[in-house]
């Protein structure tokens, strides 16, 4: 699936791929606050390799409706002491940015999926499911 926007410009097509690593890049640059997760909350360990581990791409999600509409779903645990609204408004900025650095139209809905707290004490996970939806008109 590609992501295709007609403008000015002319036809954009960008591989769904590409937009997911951007996103995933800017998600492990957040670490201070959060960790990419699996769809039932399993955090995803670092990996300190120079490229990007296939497991990453469980936490991200884009899509794209017959009407052109872009969607986004990323599956996080926050880490301990931070604030979940504030960690959710700065993955909301990075996707946008990354978005507007290929002059794409910003996602209609891009959908931070909170699975969890990460605890001080022995790396012990908080189940949370946690919603956090924000839609561009």
């Amino acid at each position: 699936m590609s992501v295709i926007v007609r403008n000015s410009f002319g036809a954009i097509a960008v591989n769904k791929g590409v937009i997911e690593r951007m996103i995933i890049e800017d998600m492990l640059s957040m670490d201070s606050l959060l960790m990419l997760s699996d769809k039932r909350g399993k955090p995803i360990k670092e990996k300190p390799t120079p490229i990007i581990d296939p497991d990453y791409y469980d936490a991200v999600e884009v899509s794209q409706k017959k009407d052109q509409v872009v969607k986004v779903k990323i599956f996080i645990v926050v880490k301990n002491g931070k604030n979940i609204s504030e960690v959710a408004d700065k993955v909301f900025e990075a996707v946008e940015k990354d978005f507007d650095t290929l002059r794409l139209q910003k996602p209609a809905v891009i959908n931070v999926k909170v699975r969890g707290i990460a605890g001080e004490m022995n790396g012990v996970i908080v189940k949370r499911n946690i919603d956090i939806v924000r839609n561009s008109n």
